[in-house]
């Protein structure tokens, strides 16, 4: 499948080429200790009358009925290994060659993790994979670090495709630790880098089911067994989300998501970069003319079919032998391959009610395949909005001028939409940039962004979204 998100770029932030030479990590390291106790409070998930009622019943689109888990095991590291170590030095310099000049500097040295750690889907406990980046000579006084979660991108749909096991992943990450953070970047579930196997696909772009996962791996960070804390650093509540393309669609869930399953953490803002937040009508545009992101639609409903208990319905919207063939090839590796070649017709690979009822913007009237669309998508979506924001809370919602895969007017629109819903939103259209290079030609804007929400300062709220502008992070002519 030649055009998934992002698949061609499996960086921790789109298009980076950040890859560093690192001492390795320890093969052997102790054996975990067992839970330390939380230095924060545990677990808070739902216990209000407004939260309770999603807790209760988070199923969609006739999934089988189910409750959130409220269990103190959440967020549990189960497995833990060291695996590099990277000297401020070493970020300082190769940090600088590939992302170009920051506007914060670095500060420490830093080693990785890959961990397992505790989560629920569709009510009962799993297990799933992230990185860990601990900056290793912070002060003993210093103040608590703040969490900066990165929310990566499309890098397959099965177990052992999950990012956490990349150099270039675990090089970018360390560079942001090295800022003074606390970065954890889960795999999501399905795609987690130890055994055991997770058993069925990841649900992709279902935004429920990544952002629960990715709320459990930042309260893993306030977890961590002492034999991780090396140093002075100790982490905090405060939580601070960057994610592109896939990742971008997971933060945006996570802001919807962090009030009703993560009460506890302090969510001070949100970075979200090329986004397909209207799932819908990013949907339908899939599905009345060939293009890039058709290949992706056909992927979210072999992939999370499977999630809403629909996997033996896929003959409803794929074509055979397409039902059966793609959740095949995207269970069997991290690259599925192009399953649209030859097929150069939506009508050889969409069932025609699907085409139709997409033909007359009545998509989401197609139960389920119409429901899943709409209820992933943030502007369509049932799960109402409750946070109540701080004055310094916001949301960077960036898009590239020249993206082929995810639709720039339709999100323009999305972020419309949802800006003039209340959200707390500034929009940057990077000029000229593709959808890879909309996220690294804006690092700059992101991190002095991130820093602005975890120093507290007032957020200025803009719901126009203006023209392109040369993002800051743009080459040179």
């Amino acid at each position: 499948m030649r055009h998934l998100f992002d698949r061609r770029v499996r960086g921790l932030l789109l298009g980076s080429t950040l890859a560093l030479a690192a001492c390795g990590g320890d093969e052997n390291p102790p054996p975990p200790s067992g839970p330390e106790k939380p230095e924060l409070p545990a677990p808070e998930v739902a216990g209000t009358p407004e939260t309770d009622a999603l807790a209760d019943a988070p199923a969609r689109c006739g999934q089988a009925d189910h409750a959130w888990l409220r269990d103190l095991s959440l967020g549990e590291i189960t497995t833990h290994r060291a695996t590099a170590t990277y000297p401020k030095g070493l970020l300082d310099a190769l940090a600088a060659e590939a992302l170009g000049n920051l506007p914060v500097p670095l500060k420490y040295d830093v080693v990785t993790h890959v961990f397992t750690y505790v989560t629920q889907d569709r009510g009962k406990t799993v297990e799933a994979s992230a990185l860990l980046a601990w900056p290793t000579t912070v002060p003993e006084d210093a103040e608590a670090l703040p969490t900066l979660m990165v929310l990566h991108g499309t890098s397959g749909f099965t177990d052992g495709c999950g990012p956490s096991a990349e150099t270039e992943t675990a090089a970018l990450a360390a560079a942001l630790a090295s800022i003074g953070y606390v970065v954890v970047a889960p795999d999501y579930i399905g795609l987690k880098n130890d055994p055991p196997a997770t058993g069925f696909l990841h649900p992709y772009l279902v935004g429920q089911a990544t952002a629960i996962a990715s709320l459990d791996a930042a309260r893993a960070v306030l977890r961590l067994p002492e034999e991780i804390r090396e140093g002075g650093a100790r982490p905090s509540a405060r939580l601070a989300v960057v994610g592109g393309s896939q990742g971008g669609h997971a933060a945006l869930w996570v802001d919807r998501l962090a009030p009703y399953y993560a009460r506890e953490l302090d969510v001070v803002g949100i970075a979200t970069t090329v986004p397909p937040a209207d799932m819908l009508g990013e949907g339908q545009l899939a599905l009345t003319t060939q293009r890039e992101s058709t290949a992706n639609m056909i992927a979210f409903y072999g992939a999370s079919s499977g999630w809403y208990d629909a996997e033996d319905k896929l003959g409803e919207v794929l074509l055979p032998p397409l039902d059966k063939d793609v959740p095949a090839a995207l269970g069997a590796g991290c690259d599925p391959g192009d399953l649209l070649a030859g097929k150069d017709m939506l009508s050889a690979l969409f069932q025609p009610e699907v085409l139709d009822a997409a033909a007359s913007g009545a998509l989401s009237e197609l139960a389920p395949w119409g429901c899943m669309a709409a209820e992933n998508g943030l502007t369509t979506t049932s799960v109402s909005r409750i946070q109540k924001d701080a004055a310094s809370y916001g949301i960077l919602f960036i898009t590239g001028e020249a993206d082929k895969l995810v639709d720039t007017p339709t999100e323009r629109a999305a972020f419309k939409t949802l800006c003039d819903a209340g959200m707390p939103m500034r929009y940057l259209e990077c000029a000229g940039a593709s959808h890879t290079k909309a996220t690294t030609w804006a690092l700059p804007e992101i991190l002095t962004f991130v820093g602005d929400r975890v120093a507290g300062k007032p957020f200025e709220k803009a719901c126009s979204t203006g023209a392109p502008v040369t993002c800051a992070g743009t080459p040179a002519p």
